[in-house]
């Protein structure tokens, strides 16, 4: 527990952001693969998630050496990898399991997929309903289950209405099998952005893209991964800093953003201080701290974000509950959120529970800064960033 005071900021502040889980847990995926030597640059220091899917990427044979700012990878040939200790432990990330889960299904092999509390409160039936589908036999939808493959397939379909993620894992398993793959992706799609950055990074892999409606076709015609890779800025962090921001009235900069499409409309709608309603269909991970912002500014709608419930928490119950503790009010409803404007967060009367989900920490560790409260697992922000806390104590001092 951390118990923080109302701060009086005054600025510009200047604010750093971890490098980007999205692109480097994608960017592990292939590049272990790949038996020759790839090397990974970033700025600052990578969150859990990150060092889950590094330790799971050691467990089937990968060599991570390690320095400032920079990994560079030795992969394998996965079908012939032997799995240390048959278990994949994926810490809190969901990411990494439904990664894991899809390359484990290629092997002769029993794996067992696991990890911390959260992550074996979750639901993978989405992922293992499209693995069970095409042969793999996998014993729960929740973790720790275990898997045994190999696949068999061609035409492969996945429910893309819940997750991304289970699209971007199949292809990230399956990309260096040498033959056309078809997938056929049903439902309403979510997370658009993820799935987009996922066929960017192949692309840029010599994978052929062919797209025809919800259909995907894969090639892989001429593989070939980068030998150096830069991983951009977490920028699913913006919001934290934009609510600070409003709290507190001061400006807080982030530079070297680059021009990366990446989750760059979603982030726009989220500074225009005009808009009241936020359709969360693509970017769901910004739900409790836009939550916070629209209350604090004139109040407003968020709607598209149904898939939020499957997180770390069910993040639509759990952001209404964070937003009542702090004295705001809201709605739920069954795709978001409804709530009243020009709200002044005020300081909690208990401890407030963060439900091992990073984005509630940091949202009330945030309104924590502008009320004061007791805030119960900090540091479970580490899963993004290492460095969240150090910098909101760091504060103090400016």
């Amino acid at each position: 527990m951390i118990i923080l005071k109302p701060m009086k900021l005054s600025g510009p502040v200047e604010w750093n952001l971890p490098p980007s889980k999205s692109h480097m847990i994608r960017w592990l995926a292939i590049t272990s693969q790949n038996e020759k030597e790839t090397i990974i640059k970033f700025n600052g220091e990578p969150g859990d998630d990150i060092k889950s899917m590094k330790k799971c990427m050691e467990s089937f044979g990968v060599k991570v050496f390690e320095t400032d700012n920079k990994w560079k990878i030795r992969g394998v040939n996965l079908l012939e990898s032997d799995i240390r200790d048959n278990i994949l432990d994926c810490g809190n990330s969901g990411t990494t399991a439904n990664f894991v889960t899809a390359m484990a299904s290629l092997l002769d092999k029993v794996v067992t997929v696991d990890g911390d509390d959260s992550l074996r409160n979750r639901d993978f039936s989405e992922i293992n309903n499209t693995l069970t589908t095409n042969g793999a036999s996998i014993t729960s939808n929740k973790p720790p289950f275990t898997i045994t493959g190999p696949i068999s397939f061609h035409r492969i379909l996945v429910n893309t209405e819940i997750s991304s993620q289970p699209l971007s894992s199949l292809i990230m398993a399956l990309h260096k099998i040498k033959k056309e793959i078809i997938i056929e992706c049903t439902g309403k799609s979510v997370s658009r952005d993820y799935s987009e950055l996922t066929f960017e990074i192949i692309k840029k892999c010599g994978i052929s893209v062919e797209r025809r409606d919800n259909t995907i076709i894969l090639k892989n015609n001429n593989l070939k991964i980068p030998e150096i890779i830069e991983i951009p800025q977490e920028i699913s962090l913006i919001p934290i800093a934009i609510l600070m921001s409003e709290l507190h009235d001061v400006e807080f900069i982030i530079d070297k953003l680059g021009e990366s499409s990446f989750l760059s409309d979603s982030i726009k709608m989220i500074k225009d201080k005009e808009k009241n309603i936020l359709d969360l269909r693509d970017c769901s991970d910004f739900i409790t701290p836009a939550a916070a912002i629209l209350a604090i500014r004139r109040g407003g709608k968020i709607i598209g974000a149904k898939h939020a419930k499957g997180k770390e928490s069910n993040r639509i119950e759990k952001t209404a509950g964070l937003l009542k503790v702090f004295g705001m009010n809201c709605e739920i409803t069954e795709d978001g959120l409804i709530i009243e404007g020009k709200q002044k967060p005020k300081k909690p009367e208990n401890p407030v529970e963060t439900h091992l989900d990073h984005r509630i920490a940091m949202t009330a560790v945030a309104l924590a800064t502008f009320t004061g409260g007791e805030i119960l697992n900090p540091e479970i922000s580490k899963i993004t960033d290492p460095m969240f806390m150090r910098k909101i104590l760091d504060l103090v001092g400016d």
